[in-house]
């Protein structure tokens, strides 16, 4: 009679099943005791409590209140010149704009509140020229941290709004609370944030604007801009001129009744200094013109003026905002997203 035998195991086969195990529990052991302590896990949960409306989960894992109140002052500086004094009369303005962004990351049920709280973040978007939009973010990607060893590190992630069709890259600081835990304290710089979200508007308005824009551009356009500070006997004689071309198109000379614009002068870093509304001088076809305007050392803005010995690194622009033809017809541009 013939005996089976039972086969002998394959070693190399035993070898490989056992280096298998040893790596799925190394990866399972390195996922509990090493990620999960890391501040890109923590940022990913605080992400997750966002977006299923999870307002007590994110307010134990971000200071809210610091994110916002940092929002605020740097809209504050993007405005035109503003002293400590005119910042310390704003301490209501920026408690309301604190507790609005609360309301909106919260998801209040009362619609009331909800309305309310757009309305100041769109306020307060305006004043600083840019939008600021309360709703339609969406979160697309997140960097590895850069650890600074001493408890704190920065990790920049990148969120797409709908408004401004753009996506806005956002650096945040975090705080290790614990030793498996880390917490998002504040902006690493706020005013790097607004910055993009002025650009971003700036992007969105002029493509919002693109029709009207090229039909205004087709009839006139502005050249050979300048502008210089011409200073007088007193203070209160100091004066911005500016002088430019206005060209009109064959068109333009048949059916251009009249053009406003708006002269902004800028910063390096794109925040406007000062800005006034400005008639076109569209009988100056083809020729240099200018105009001026009076300096006022009570505006922060203005007194900045005129403590400047230089323009440079400062920009000039006119943007045409509207025109009116022979026939009545008004085309104008936008002056924000929200209109």
């Amino acid at each position: 009679m013939k005996l089976s035998s039972i086969p002998k195991p394959d070693i190399k086969i035993l070898a490989a099943a056992a280096a298998a195990v040893a790596c799925i529990g190394t990866a399972c052991l390195s996922y509990e005791t090493i990620y999960k302590a890391t501040p890109e896990y923590s940022f990913s949960r605080i992400v997750a409590a966002a977006q299923d409306g999870d307002s007590e989960a994110l307010s134990l894992s971000a200071d809210e209140d610091a994110l916002a109140g940092q929002l605020f002052d740097s809209l504050i500086r993007r405005q035109q010149g503003q002293t400590a004094a005119s910042r310390a009369l704003l301490l209501p303005v920026k408690g309301e704009f604190i507790h609005a962004c609360q309301t909106l990351l919260a998801g209040d049920s009362d619609e009331a509140r909800l309305e309310n709280a757009r309305k100041v973040l769109a306020d307060m978007g305006n004043q600083a020229g840019l939008l600021l939009p309360a709703s339609d973010w969406r979160y697309e990607s997140s960097s590895w941290s850069r650890q600074d060893g001493s408890g704190y590190a920065q990790l920049t992630a990148s969120f797409y709004n709908d408004s401004l069709q753009a996506s806005i890259p956002i650096t945040f600081q975090l705080e290790k609370v614990s030793a498996r835990q880390w917490r998002v304290v504040a902006f690493a710089d706020p005013d790097a944030v607004v910055q993009e979200l002025q650009q971003a508007s700036e992007a969105a308005l002029a493509a919002a604007n693109r029709p009207v824009s090229q039909r205004i551009d087709s009839l006139v356009q502005i050249t050979s801009l300048s502008a210089s500070v011409v200073r007088g006997s007193t203070e209160q004689d100091t004066y911005l001129r500016i002088q430019y071309t206005p060209k009109l198109s064959a068109q333009g000379k048949e059916t251009l009744r009249e053009a406003k614009g708006l002269y902004e002068l800028r910063r390096a870093d794109s925040s406007v200094l000062f800005s006034a509304p400005i008639r076109i001088a569209i009988y100056a076809d083809g020729k240099a013109h200018t105009s001026q305007f009076r300096l006022n050392a009570a505006v922060p803005a203005q007194a900045e003026l005129l403590r400047t010995a230089t323009l440079e690194g400062l920009q000039s622009r006119i943007s045409i905002t509207s025109v009116q033809l022979q026939d009545g017809t008004q085309l104008e541009l936008k002056d924000s997203l929200t209109n």
